[in-house]
């Protein structure tokens, strides 16, 4: 059995155009249109390479094989240790810190839904992206009894849409201007005062400009902290792409260091194909880093959205 010729030379064109894309992301960043798509659909190309890498197998085109095989192998291995058990392990006596990391969606009005997923997780640091103001005065008093009585300390910025929640003090409240949506706020834990940015980039703009601005963010802001800093929230980007790269030459990613799996927050299941059928997660674009005076004990992703086209990311750090 032969494979026609057309069916032959798409797999062909297929299988060049994804090689190059992947080794062009080495060099060029996210630079060529092909090299930044390659990157940011990466794990789904496997579903087109393993079938056509089998089919071809199967019909004994051995360069054809090869090529879509080269292609998979290379996915595999980057993904590889998102896959093996990982999580982090510290002195018990050191006070751990559970992170939520949670855009809400402006269009999502239902604040009994997403008070129910926050408390569910009962984070000691929250972090909310898309919070109307309106959503945050209701969010804020359905929360009131997340600690059991203990005060509930928030730090908002209508303007960014943009809140902070925690069982700590805020010592400030902070907007930079210029490096996106960021709110800077430094709580006042037991072991000293801890820097939260949260962050929300926004697609408009193209990936330059999320590039740039974070770029901005962690040359002028973060690495002039000398103490406990936490960078979480929607960075529109994934863990493939040139400004997460940058960021996580400077942090670390609780994903990466303690969690498993793909880990996709985008879309939930609330986004649906003509009002009737659920789209698929498809990509991780919310994140929650760290520097050098956290290690990462347990990431995930949490599968109830409260309504949210996003799915809220959660690490629990601890704090050295």
């Amino acid at each position: 059995m032969r494979m026609p010729t057309i069916l032959w030379l798409a797999w062909w064109v297929l299988g060049l155009l994804l090689l190059a894309g992947l080794i062009l992301r080495w060099w060029t960043g996210d630079q060529l249109f092909l090299a930044r798509y390659t990157g940011y659909l990466m794990p789904w190309l496997l579903l087109a390479l393993l079938p056509g890498a089998l089919w071809a197998g199967l019909i004994q085109y051995r360069w054809l094989t090869a090529l879509l095989l080269l292609s998979a192998v290379i996915i595999v291995v980057n993904y590889a240790p998102l896959f093996w058990s990982r999580s982090g392990s510290f002195d018990p006596g050191v006070m751990d810190l559970k992170v939520l990391s949670y855009n809400t969606w402006s269009k999502n009005l239902d604040t009994g839904r997403i008070a129910g997923v926050i408390k569910g997780q009962r984070p000691d640091i929250l972090l909310l992206q898309e919070v109307k103001p309106a959503v945050f005065e209701r969010l804020a008093s359905q929360l009131q009894d997340l600690y059991d009585g203990h005060k509930v300390y928030f730090s908002y910025e209508p303007q960014l849409l943009l809140a902070v929640a925690s069982r700590y003090p805020a010592n400030s409240s902070t907007v930079l201007k210029g490096k996106g949506r960021v709110q800077k706020v430094v709580l006042n834990s037991p072991s000293g005062q801890i820097t939260v940015f949260n962050v929300h980039m926004l697609r408009r703009g193209g990936w330059l400009s999320r590039y740039r601005k974070v770029a901005t963010l962690l040359q002028e802001d973060i690495i002039q902290e000398t103490g406990p800093v936490i960078l979480a929230g929607d960075f529109n980007t994934t863990d493939q792409a040139e400004t997460y790269k940058h960021i996580s030459e400077v942090l670390k990613n609780a994903h990466w260091e303690s969690g498993f799996g793909f880990g996709f927050s985008f879309p939930s299941s609330v986004i649906k194909v003509f009002g009737l059928v659920s789209v698929p997660s498809l990509i991780r674009i919310d994140h929650i880093f760290f520097n050098n005076h956290f290690i990462s004990i347990k990431a995930g992703t949490i599968k109830d959205s409260g309504g949210s086209d996003h799915f809220p990311v959660m690490a629990v750090l601890g704090l050295k």
